[in-house]
C-alpha cells in the first residue's frame, strides 16, 4: 500500500506561525511521527510539500499510477485549488483531507474548502495529529475497499 501526504502552501512553516492554530510540532517532527506509523502499518509513505499550486498537481500527476490513496491538506489553497482537485478527480485515487486548525471554528474563507465534497473523509482541528488520523483513516478506508469479497 502506497500512500502519499501532500502539504500545500506554508505548511512548512508548521510549528513557527500561528502556533495557536497549528501548535509548536514542526512538519519534520510530524513526519517522522508518521512514518514510523507507515512502517508499523507496513505503508510504503511519500511526503510531499509545496507553496505553488502547479508543483503540487505536477506530484499528483507523476504518482497517478502508483499511489493507492493521498492524504491531502491543501492550506490556503482549500477555497480556490480547482487544478488539484481536477487532477485528484482526474486521476480517481481516494484521499482524506485534513487541516490542523478547526477550519470550521475559524470561519470566514477557512471555513470554506472545495474539496471535502469528493473526500473519503475530513479531519480538522486536532493540530498535528489531524495527519495521523488522516494516515489511519486512509489505510483503513484502502484496507475496506482492496479486501477481495
Amino acid at each position: 500500500m502506497k500512500i502519499a501526504v501532500v502539504n500545500g502552501p506554508n505548511m512548512n512553516l508548521t510549528g513557527v506561525r500561528e502556533t495557536g492554530f497549528y501548535g509548536k510540532v514542526t512538519w519534520k517532527q510530524i513526519e517522522e511521527r508518521l512514518r514510523k506509523l507507515a512502517e508499523e502499518w507496513q505503508i510504503e509513505l511519500l511526503c510531499f510539500q509545496s507553496n505553488h499550486e502547479g508543483e503540487i498537481v505536477d506530484f499528483i500527476q507523476e504518482h497517478l499510477s502508483s499511489l493507492d490513496g493521498i492524504v491531502l491538506n491543501p492550506a490556503g489553497l482549500s477555497k480556490t485549488g480547482y487544478s488539484i482537485l481536477d487532477a485528484m478527480s482526474s486521476v480517481g485515487i481516494p484521499y482524506i483531507e485534513v487541516h490542523m486548525s478547526n477550519i470550521f471554528d475559524r470561519g470566514g474563507w477557512h471555513a470554506q474548502s472545495i474539496f471535502f465534497e469528493n473526500a473519503a473523509g475530513l479531519v480538522v482541528g486536532l493540530k498535528g495529529y489531524s495527519y495521523d488520523l488522516g494516515l489511519q483513516g486512509m489505510k483503513q478506508y484502502l484496507d475496506t475497499a482492496l479486501a477481495p469479497n
